[in-house]
């Protein structure tokens, strides 16, 4: 019983993961849209933020699978002299380390790849990219807000959260497609398939 219990825990756990690096790239994305020099990279630093949650995902699955193949393979006792355990032990911070770096590079390059393939949409394609993506920003705040109505006990929670999220989303979206251009930067100088005046909108 008590195994089901711990496999039934890891899917929260790492649906947990994934959202609380959603969460924190939705707090820099408002951060970045509140400072004018950082605007234009709102939406790759939101994106960099919430990469490392499915790296870090991959990267606990693939050192849990290795940790369940140590154990098999020393109960098996094919390789019973191996120190499994000590080897896994020493391995840990090396292993965190070498994750975190890779979850790092993982999330920079897809940043970086982002913000050079929106940087080179043209306008109308962008503005709406731009709200959708907010939007589901705002969908981030609104689970959040949920959440604190309902550990708050607020009557109606539910409801409020309906009308809660609704606004986030869709408020999120709108300001997202009406300032668009703050967001979009100036238009590249290199490798560039589109004209100035096609990524201005103009």
């Amino acid at each position: 019983m008590q195994r089901d219990n711990n496999g039934g825990m890891l899917p929260l756990v790492l649906a947990a993961i994934a959202f609380l690096f959603m969460l924190v790239g939705a707090v820099v994305f408002v951060i970045c849209v509140l400072l004018p020099p950082l605007r234009r990279y709102a939406l790759s630093a939101a994106l960099w933020c919430a990469m490392w949650g499915p790296s870090s995902i991959a990267f606990l699955l693939l050192a849990g699978t290795a940790v369940v193949a140590g154990v098999f393979i020393t109960k098996t006792g094919d390789v019973a002299s191996l120190p499994a355990s000590r080897l896994f032990a020493a391995l840990g911070r090396s292993y965190l380390i070498v994750a975190a770096l890779g979850a790092a590079a993982i999330a920079t390059a897809a940043a970086w790849l982002h913000q050079a393939l929106a940087h080179r949409l043209t306008f109308p394609m962008f503005r709406i990219y731009a709200a959708l993506v907010c939007a589901g920003i705002g969908s981030v705040f609104g689970c959040c807000l949920g959440w604190l109505m309902a550990w708050a006990g607020i009557q109606h929670s539910f409801a409020w959260w309906i009308m809660g999220m609704l606004i986030l989303v869709l408020g999120f979206g709108t300001a997202a497609y009406k300032g668009a251009r703050s967001l979009r930067g100036t238009p590249p100088t290199n490798f560039s398939w589109i004209s100035a005046e096609e990524f201005n909108g103009t």
